[in-house]
């Protein structure tokens, strides 16, 4: 029977440091998956919920800059006499007012996460809570899919003797699902609520009950 040759002491202290290296990296990835990443699933979340709110002022400020009579062509007061006799809504610019926004808001999410990015102190990636804001920050992409949704409100405010002040306010909703850099199964989501116009109405308004809801979903 053959004996197996012996190895030289180098080669032993190359397999031993490589055992060693080999060992330290299992324990790192180990370590990354469990206590790092829950580390940047705090912080992915937080600044989503950041680039949702930034990217729907963004779309609502262009959308302001562009059109200056919002409540007139959103609403239409009819008169009888010297009274409010109805206030209808405009369907199709309510729905040209929220494709606007949904548009604007998804498009600049989607450049703000890839361009701008997700942000973590290096010494998050230790794990360790007082180092979490330590370091230079490390920038990712983050990739996502995301569904905006947009809702009006109307509600009525007197203002003196025979007026009444209209406002409308718009809400809207971000839903984000991010797959990238790692998959986050809980839906991220972001309300903001917007007052885009005003309007002063000169005569009796029919009592409302407060609030009104535009139902604009098809």
């Amino acid at each position: 029977m053959r004996c197996r040759p012996k190895l030289s002491p180098v080669r032993r202290r190359i397999r031993k440091y490589f055992a060693v290296f080999l060992a330290v990296f299992i324990i790192s990835v180990t370590y990354l998956e469990l206590a790092v990443k829950a580390q940047l699933r705090d912080v992915i979340i937080r600044d989503m919920q950041t680039i949702s709110v930034q990217a729907v002022n963004d779309a609502v400020d262009d959308f302001l800059s562009e059109n200056f009579d919002i409540g007139e062509k959103m609403t239409d007061i009819n008169y009888d006499g010297g009274a409010v006799s109805a206030i209808t809504t405009n369907p199709s610019y309510i729905n040209y007012v929220k494709t606007y926004i949904i548009e604007r808001a998804q498009k600049r999410i989607d450049y703000l996460s890839h361009h701008k990015g997700v942000g973590a102190h290096l010494g998050s990636f230790t794990g360790l809570i007082f180092l979490t804001n330590i370091g230079p920050e490390v920038y990712f992409d983050v990739s996502s899919s995301q569904t905006v949704s947009c809702e009006f409100e109307s509600s009525f405010e007197g203002a003196g003797l025979n007026q009444t002040i209209h406002h409308i306010t718009m809400n809207v909703t971000v839903e984000l699902y991010v797959y990238n850099p790692f998959r986050i199964t809980d839906t991220i989501s972001a309300t903001s609520s917007y007052e885009i116009a005003q309007t002063v109405i000169v005569g009796s308004v029919p009592s409302y009950g407060g609030v009104l809801s535009y139902n604009t979903n098809p």
